[in-house]
């Protein structure tokens, strides 16, 4: 601010001055009118970016305990999660305006479960919509990164070859305890969220472990909403959906209706006609 201020009494001297001295200091004001307008926008495309700042939602639909990596992987062509991939885009396409749904797989301590990663939200509708999944699908919790220049968390996300099998045993080797694992045809990308220096440089190991790909970092701030205990989780959640606008609260209340017990049975078309 001080800095600000000076720079305003700098240029209100040129301009006063600026009549009575020669060529150069006219065009000084000509540079400080340039410069105002240049902090101007620059403040303008702060704030752009601070509205548009897309947030990141985790979320399982499995309530059915750790799994071995073969079915989790395996989970991801069941009806629970065809269900889940089904609602997920549903709520997000109401409430986010591009956002990309992937299915996934979730590696806690060499174990797994079918899940899956909402990206393209604002912050607030992330954490609106983290509840919304968290709370149908009995879950005790849901993680929220938002992307922020100045955050103190990293997500760092590559691309590796390996079947999740050997992901898991190199998450083992490298002490890397939690990843979400996206499976595409010909590879797996792979995402973590380091909430420290030591979750940094183990991250980065176990990528260069496993020879990994287009690495990519971005810092943020995340947020676990939840409880250990899922009875207590479910009111953290339905408290988050009861002081959210209306529409949510309505989608709220349209999730538990038969309507939505059906979605991943029917066709995309179907499903758009009945929104």
């Amino acid at each position: 601010m001080r800095s600000r201020e000076q720079f305003r009494k700098y240029c209100g001297l040129i301009a006063r001055a600026r009549s009575g001295f020669p060529r150069p200091i006219a065009s000084v004001y000509t540079h400080c009118k340039t410069a105002r307008k240049l902090a101007a926008w620059i403040v303008v495309m702060a704030s752009f970016q601070a509205v548009f700042a897309q947030s990141i939602v985790f979320v399982s639909p499995s309530t059915k305990g750790p799994l071995t990596m073969s079915c989790a992987e395996g989970s991801l062509s069941s009806f629970e999660q065809l269900h889940y991939m089904a609602v997920s885009h549903y709520l997000a396409s109401a409430l986010c305006q591009q956002p990309r749904i992937d299915s996934a797989v979730g590696v806690w301590k060499g174990q797994a479960v079918n899940s899956g990663m909402i990206d393209g939200c604002s912050s607030e509708r992330a954490r609106q919509l983290g509840a919304l999944l968290a709370r149908y699908y009995h879950q005790e919790k849901a993680l929220v990164f938002d992307r922020d220049a100045s955050g103190k968390t990293s997500l760092l996300s590559f691309h590796v070859t390996q079947p999740l099998g050997v992901v898991a045993i190199m998450m083992a080797q490298a002490k890397v305890s939690g990843a979400t694992v996206i499976p595409h045809v010909h590879d797996n990308l792979i995402m973590i969220v380091a909430t420290d220096a030591t979750e940094h440089d183990r991250t980065m190991s176990l990528y260069g472990m496993l020879h990994g790909a287009d690495l990519h970092e971005e810092a943020g701030n995340t947020e676990l909403i939840g409880d250990e205990d899922r009875a207590k989780a479910r009111d953290v959640f339905t408290m988050i959906v009861a002081h959210s606008p209306a529409e949510v609260r309505q989608l709220g209340s349209d999730m538990y209706s038969e309507q939505f017990n059906e979605l991943g049975l029917q066709t995309g078309t179907e499903v758009t006609a009945a929104r």
